[in-house]
């Protein structure tokens, strides 16, 4: 099975419902990259995983740096754009950090995987192409088109 390294800051309590469902597969690799530095009293909840070498913290913060902030976050954005070969970007509020991030030429030469809504319009419009799983109920690995009309 191929097992795509997924590499988020995983900040929001959504994101935290994807690392949870992600470490149940004990062999996912993941890169937890942090807007701070990262503090000695990391929980050991997770030594586990990073002895098998699955997960890693990563930090561009000196340990004393204990806070996000706006900047912090949009440099540690820099550095997970700067590592990832594609962006899964579900949301981008318009005139937001994360739509100035994706005009940076990092960004700009990554492929982007989206969520179709119309607030990603500007972003599909970009390039940006609909994330369409194939594990959805009722999808067979085809793309829907409208039924047929009945006369």
């Amino acid at each position: 099975m191929h097992r795509r390294c997924v590499l988020s800051s995983f900040h929001s309590q959504l994101e935290q419902s994807v690392f949870r469902y992600l470490r149940q597969d004990p062999k996912q690799p993941i890169l937890y990259v942090l807007g701070r530095g990262i503090q000695t009293s990391l929980s050991m909840e997770y030594s586990r995983e990073i002895e098998l070498g699955h997960l890693l913290f990563l930090s561009r913060f000196s340990e004393e740096v204990t806070t996000v902030t706006p900047e912090s976050a949009y440099l540690r954005n820099l550095l997970m754009v700067d590592m990832a070969d594609d962006l899964f970007i579900p949301y981008v509020r318009p005139g937001g950090s994360l739509e100035r991030l994706l005009t940076s030429p990092m960004a700009r030469s990554k492929s982007v995987l989206t969520l179709d809504l119309p607030a990603n319009k500007a972003l599909i419009q970009r390039g940006a192409r609909i994330y369409r799983p194939k594990q959805l109920v009722g999808h067979l690995g085809r793309q829907w088109s409208s039924p047929r009309p009945r006369y």
